[in-house]
């Protein structure tokens, strides 16, 4: 058992570096939209557990514990199985991660934010359709507020970390992937119009775009006459829905807030091929619990008005 689980970790441990690139996945709005000429920033930590990537690791700890320093690989189901683990790592990996983020309150009820992860950059605006847009220098307000938006993510990874070489003698693997997700979120202020603060609850739907290339590095497979050849590249796109929930906590005071927050999505990644003609189809679910700080730099009383729901 020990043995099983110190392999395990050998495959397990290296793959996580390739969060840095996923897609941010935490909520950390409210329903509530920055205010006309209002700026917010901070920055959050997140965690993603996803459970698709274990199950298939799990199948191909023990080729990936012999895999030494070979100088080239006959293709068998071993390696079969570290395919599927590199693919589904690629498209939900297990990790930590710091995101950084910047909201404007474009007009009334509208807002604009950009949100920067390692290499994963997303937009988004936001309309919000429930409740007041106002300060609480302005409003008593202390009702719901809720709100709908539209973002879009980007970004392109691969093995190129010195900690994935022994992966990479064998899948010379790159992707890059799209995003697009609609989280409509409902909150409930604490004090007037989250002086202090506010709990947040919602659902998001996420349809990601993503094209993946693997070209073997040295790999060999059999025919049916016992002669070595390499093996075909993989050109692949496919795309796929996610759908999730997320509830958000924050609490502070005017200027500054504490974020902590958990998201869960599920996910039908879809029947993706592997190198020597199969296929592995993926799905399972993935959590994010986050934390993190917010500032909040409010427009002076004389350049702006503010339009109460």
């Amino acid at each position: 058992m020990k043995k099983n689980i110190k392999k395990l970790s050998l495959i397990l441990l290296p793959l996580t570096g390739f969060f840095a690139c996923s897609p941010p996945r935490s909520i950390v709005d409210s329903g509530k939209v920055v205010t006309k000429n209002q700026i917010r920033f901070g920055n959050n930590y997140s965690v993603n557990v996803s459970t698709s990537p274990i199950q298939e690791t799990i199948k191909g700890v023990e080729e990936f514990s012999q895999m030494g320093n070979k100088d080239s690989f006959e293709f068998n189901q071993g390696l079969e199985h570290l395919n599927a683990a590199a693919l589904a790592y690629s498209l939900d990996p297990i990790g930590y991660k710091t995101d950084l983020y910047l909201r404007y309150g474009l007009g009334h009820n509208i807002d604009v934010g950009y949100r920067y992860s390692g290499k994963s950059h997303l937009v988004d605006a936001r309309y919000q359709f429930l409740g007041s847009n106002s300060t609480y220098q302005y409003s008593e307000h202390k009702g719901i507020n809720g709100s709908v938006g539209v973002q879009y993510g980007w970004q392109n990874y691969g093995f190129n970390d010195r900690k994935f070489d022994q992966l990479k003698r064998i899948f010379d693997m790159s992707m890059s992937r799209k995003d697009i997700s609609v989280p409509l979120i409902f909150s409930k202020d604490f004090g007037a119009e989250e002086k202090f603060g506010a709990i947040s609850m919602g659902l998001i739907y996420t349809h990601s775009f993503v094209k993946y290339n693997i070209n073997p590095v040295n790999v060999y497979l059999k025919d049916n006459e016992g002669v070595q050849r390499a093996m075909e590249p993989l050109n692949v796109k496919k795309h796929y829905g996610a759908y999730g929930a997320t509830m958000n906590l924050k609490a502070g005071y005017k200027f500054i807030y504490f974020n902590v927050g958990l998201a869960a999505y599920y996910q039908k990644y879809g029947t993706f091929p592997l190198l020597g003609g199969n296929n592995v189809t993926l799905k399972g679910w993935t959590f994010v619990p986050s934390y993190g700080l917010q500032f909040n730099l409010y427009p002076r009383k004389k350049n702006t008005s503010y339009r109460n729901m």
